[in-house]
């Protein structure tokens, strides 16, 4: 079956971008070439096509209720117009996905759940809605173009009448001066960067992303592709679905525990209360090599010649020619500073946990 082409397919065949089947979609890996993708994004702007990612709508009297005990996060003390970055878990406290959810009223919500997985977070939604809650999958429906970077902000300024100053993990209704038009904008990303996500309408997405790149201009803006895209969430160690945790995990182990509220029930909360109890036996980790090669997943992670973990993902900086990696490691060796050896084939590179945001 040939992959499901986004909006913007024919942008970027234009442009010449490296297309592949990702997810089954299809969808540029690079225009140039992931190092100087990535260092545009670090250093100016860069825009992704993202249009595979889904979205649901959710709206109703019980949709509080409904996305309150299938989130791990507290929905109800969100405020308007606020993200939140959640997780939710089957009942045996694994990790179904990961997801940003918007509040744009009160009952009414909007999240985004990951390409890979929209069926399969749909039907756990439905699984759980409550009688009085409606739910719409409108990931046929829209494109989602990602601004990203420091000069993201000067963009959005010269390409929409808003002045931008909402927060970051916030989101507002944007007027786009070129199309005199309306649409849903959230200040997130997934590169570790200040950035803008765009919620538009299929048939608006070439005009809004040729209005975007013709405001980016003086900015030196660029298009950027999957690969950088995983280079700079890994850089940053944001987790990725299906890699860094595929119904093997649970949020516990993860590097963003903050996630879980407990001051709500959630599908899986007993689950997480008891492994807090019992002692949690793994912990999620970014780690540099200190001498050459480039840690894959699945590969092993040892100390002092005992196997304690194992990598999920990793890659070689751009720019910095430093093989960098995440996994999990046993739960008492989580310290930043923690020496390590990464088994790459047959041999044995040493490496160390770091603070990926230092």
């Amino acid at each position: 079956m040939a992959p499901k082409r986004t909006p913007l397919a024919e942008i970027h065949e234009e442009i010449g971008g490296n297309m592949v089947d990702f997810s089954g979609f299809y969808l540029p890996t690079h225009y140039t070439s992931i190092t100087d993708e990535h260092e545009t994004v670090r250093n100016a702007v860069g825009v992704f096509d993202v249009s595979h990612m889904g979205n649901f709508r959710i709206f109703g009297d019980t949709a509080l209720d409904t996305v309150d005990n299938i989130l791990t996060q507290d929905i109800k003390g969100m405020r308007m117009k606020q993200l939140k970055y959640t997780h939710f878990l089957n009942e045996e406290g694994q990790i179904v996905d990961d997801m940003i959810i918007a509040k744009l009223g009160d009952d009414h919500y909007f999240s985004v759940p990951n390409a890979a997985k929209i069926k399969l977070d749909w039907d756990h939604f439905n699984k759980y809605r409550k009688e009085g809650t409606v739910m719409e999958n409108l990931s046929e429906d829209y494109a989602i173009i990602a601004v990203q970077g420091p000069k993201a902000v000067d963009v959005m300024r010269k390409a929409t009448t808003n002045p931008c100053e909402m927060k970051f993990f916030n989101c507002d209704y944007m007027h786009f001066k070129d199309l005199n038009k309306t649409f849903l904008v959230w200040r997130s990303g997934y590169t570790g960067e200040d950035g803008f996500e765009l919620m538009i309408p299929n048939e608006d997405a070439v005009a809004v992303w040729r209005s975007i790149f013709k405001h980016g201009e003086e900015f030196g803006i660029k298009p950027i592709g999957l690969g950088a895209r995983d280079t700079l969430r890994l850089e940053k160690a944001l987790l990725l679905s299906g890699q860094d945790f595929d119904f093997n995990r649970t949020s516990l182990e993860t590097n963003v525990t903050w996630v879980v509220k407990w001051n709500h029930d959630f599908v899986g909360k007993e689950v997480l209360e008891k492994q807090k109890e019992d002692g949690i036996p793994a912990k999620f980790v970014a780690f540099k090599l200190n001498d050459r090669g480039i840690p894959r997943t699945g590969m092993e992670i040892f100390k002092d010649g005992k196997k304690v973990g194992i990598v999920t993902s990793g890659t070689m900086i751009p720019g910095k020619k430093i093989g960098f990696g995440l996994g999990y490691v046993d739960f008492d060796l989580k310290e930043y500073g923690t020496e390590i050896v990464i088994k790459i084939k047959s041999r044995e590179v040493p490496a160390v946990i770091v603070n990926p945001r230092a």
